[in-house]
């Protein structure tokens, strides 16, 4: 069962989450939303939920980054190491 997340949280995410294919080297935060979907990937956990927008921690000079449409069934309270 995943962990139930809230708005302004900071996760850390597994490799390949969401649209974006280096989500787990950055942590992210929830972004305000009105009524997270269900999870899109039948992870089997029917409370699970997709959050449409997360935005990265500051990378360098490059600054943050958006990340979209992550499940929770995807994010990690640590970081998940290869």
């Amino acid at each position: 069962m995943s962990k139930r997340r809230q708005v302004g949280e900071w996760v850390w995410l597994a490799p390949n989450s969401g649209f974006v294919g280096e989500s787990d080297r950055l942590r992210a935060e929830i972004q305000p939303e009105d009524d997270p979907p269900p999870c899109w990937r039948d992870c089997g956990d029917p409370k699970c939920a997709e959050w449409s927008t997360l935005w990265t921690e500051e990378d360098g000079d490059k600054g943050r980054h958006v990340l979209c449409h992550v499940s929770e069934c995807q994010m990690r309270d640590e970081k998940v190491m290869p």
